[in-house]
């Protein structure tokens, strides 16, 4: 009876992942963008179905009522965003729409909470679904009925529209080929808008079905958000039988966790995408046009790769930076406490941008789980230094070393298997299964975290320096991340700079004039995961607390939105973009959902109209720009590559 009642449930599971994921399938079958944000909209929908219905809708009409009217309203919310947002992103790079839909979903998070305030809500079912009924030996939750029969209802009819129908027909011959549908006389921007509005009430219409099945909160977006992804990439990307397999087979691994792993929720779920990824990084049913590993690459836009030689600033630019670097150094003797606690904290969060740049604007590859490298160094130092004394210098050398290691171990594994969004999908679960195991290792202090770290003493034989003051240990923080950045400059316009230049502008012919661009490629990796590590190992004493948080998925968007605000297309772009954010989260602290809202709109507007970031407009203010090779030397081929 109690594999019966599992399995059951399994499948419950499974249906609740595929209402919220089949919007994101539509959304990506169409318009090849894979969008973040659609958690949020399903949160959303669920707050909505929740004003409509209250806490204890009578029957299941009034249920259904609620997510139609959710639906509706998001439908057309939808309708707005396509024209203002979508419609603008289907042909940029991948990674700028990713994170033009994770501003988005950091616009809905905080409108929800300036709304809806951040209390919990518990939504009763309706009367007829709260009780339970027997199939056989087995007694079966009602609930559990109603929503198995949504989704198979769902499914059916997703799949008569798609590929049964005219419009659905239609719609195929978009996604094939979007070109020969326009000169058939097809209105491919109604049937884009259609599509979108489509997903749209989906998403809405789960939020108002799923109300019972979870309390409303503010955090609802993260229950089905990393199960949806799952779905679309085992599934095969924007394919919707695809997904709804891929959804049955997630209930049945979660129904698997529960019965021999209970202590480990949810683990056995990351552990079967990641080497669903190795196997088959392009699903189970591959679309035309998805993007897999074995596709070929987009062309990168050549104004978003920095540049790979020195820049030449003119004085009065050169002077303000000296003026800023001094302001900096000595804000422990004129700020207080709290925002010189901000302003050490984005000198961290600004070197681990500064390694996720590494990768992203030199190489081309985008991870979507950079913080478990950060997390990495964060809990090897803490610990170490909480419990053993070890000393700093050592621990800081460790961490690089494993920092380094890690990244060498994935990289060989996960840059031969995938690119592109399942390079991305693949880094982010192998980052949640870090998550989850320090969530439940007592020794790593389990979800309250590694407390009391202690900030260390610097022994040097003859004399020590104390690094245990808040204003030593900043001071610290200024030279050791000023060091490191520079070495990375450095790094960045040498020989191996314009190697990976190369590489992410033209693989192919980077191999054909005999650049190793594998080699090239892991070694990027391994530096940026060295590089965040460390960022990691410098971050444990500043903060003196390390928790599961910083490990996880939405620490991991942080380094992609400051690149993006500061500027992928220059070095230190991720440094302007970590003190804008720090900044903005500083001055907007107070007001819940208000910082989410203003940083969303900010880096949406950023990706939408100015792709180039604040240094990209300086760069076209004439503020600075890059030192001209020397005609005929080895570089002048590259004059028009960098921005």
């Amino acid at each position: 009876m109690q594999i019966g009642f599992a399995l059951f449930n399994a499948l419950a599971v499974g249906m609740a992942i595929f209402l919220v994921a089949a919007g994101i399938t539509l959304i990506f079958g169409m318009l090849r963008i894979l969008n973040i944000s659609h958690g949020s909209i399903f949160m959303v929908g669920a707050y909505i179905a929740f004003t409509v219905v209250g806490i204890e809708p009578g029957s299941i009409s009034w249920l259904l009522v609620g997510g139609l009217v959710a639906g509706g309203v998001l439908a057309v919310a939808g309708l707005c965003i396509n024209f203002g947002v979508f419609r603008r992103l289907r042909h940029v790079d991948e990674a700028y729409s990713l994170i033009a839909t994770f501003a988005m979903l950091m616009i809905c998070n905080g409108l929800v909470k300036l709304v809806w305030g951040v209390n919990y809500h518990s939504v009763s079912a309706p009367d007829a679904l709260a009780g339970a009924i027997f199939l056989g030996p087995v007694l079966v939750p009602a609930y559990s009925l109603f929503i198995i029969g949504m989704g198979i209802a769902t499914f059916l009819a997703l799949e008569i529209l798609i590929h049964r129908s005219r419009i659905g027909k239609v719609v195929r011959a978009i996604a094939h080929d979007e070109w020969m549908s326009n000169l058939a006389g097809i209105n491919t921007p109604l049937v884009y808008a259609l599509v979108v509005m489509a997903a749209f009430f989906l998403a809405g219409m789960a939020g108002g079905m799923l109300l019972p099945n979870q309390s409303v909160s503010p955090l609802l977006f993260e229950s089905y958000l990393l199960q949806s992804f799952m779905v679309v990439i085992i599934g095969g990307l924007g394919n919707i039988r695809g997904a709804f397999i891929a959804s049955v087979m997630l209930g049945l691994v979660d129904g698997v966790n529960f019965l021999i792993m209970p202590e480990l929720p949810g683990l056995l779920i990351y552990f079967l995408l990641v080497t669903f990824l190795l196997w088959r990084p392009q699903g189970l049913f591959w679309q035309p046009g998805a993007d897999t590993a074995g596709h070929t690459e987009k062309a990168p836009d050549p104004t978003s790769i920095p540049s790979a030689m020195p820049v030449r600033l003119s004085p009065q630019i050169a002077c303000i930076i000296a003026l800023v670097a001094v302001l900096v150094a000595s804000m422990p003797i004129y700020v207080n406490e709290g925002f010189l606690f901000i302003a050490g904290f984005a000198m961290v969060e600004a070197l681990l941008a500064l390694s996720w740049n590494f990768l992203f604007g030199y190489v081309g590859l985008a991870t979507f789980g950079h913080a478990a490298f950060f997390g990495i160094g964060a809990y090897f130092v803490g610990f170490l230094l909480r419990d053993y004394g070890v000393s700093f210098p050592l621990l800081l050398a460790g961490a690089t070393a494993l920092g380094a290691l890690s990244a060498m171990i994935v990289g060989l594994v996960a840059l031969r298997r995938t690119s592109g969004i399942a390079l991305g999908i693949l880094t982010l679960s192998l980052g949640e299964i870090l998550r989850r195991i320090i969530n439940y290792s007592k020794t790593l202090g389990s979800d309250d975290g590694l407390s009391g770290i202690p900030r260390p003493t610097l022994e040097f034989g003859l004399f020590s320096l104390d690094l245990s003051s808040e204003r030593a240990y900043f001071w610290f923080l200024c030279v050791a991340c000023a060091a490191v950045a520079l070495l990375l400059r450095a790094l960045t316009v040498s020989r191996f700079g314009r190697m990976m230049v190369s590489t992410r502008q033209d693989p192919v012919r980077a191999e054909f004039l005999g650049i190793n661009v594998q080699r090239v490629r892991l070694t990027a990796f391994a530096i940026s995961g060295a590089v965040a590590a460390l960022a990691g190992a410098l971050h444990a004493p500043w903060a003196q607390i390390v928790t599961p948080d910083t490990v996880s998925y939405l620490h991991s968007t942080q380094p992609m939105l400051n690149t993006l605000l500061g500027g992928s297309g220059f070095f230190w772009g991720p440094l302007v973009g970590s003190v804008a954010f720090s900044t903005l989260g500083y001055a907007t602290r107070t007001l819940a959902g208000l910082s989410e809202v203003i940083s969303g709109l900010i880096v949406l507007v950023v990706v939408l109209g100015a792709p180039g970031g604040i240094l990209g407009i300086g760069k076209q203010l004439g503020i600075f720009r890059a030192k001209r090779p020397q005609a005929g030397s080895p570089d002048d081929a590259r004059e028009g590559a960098h921005p």
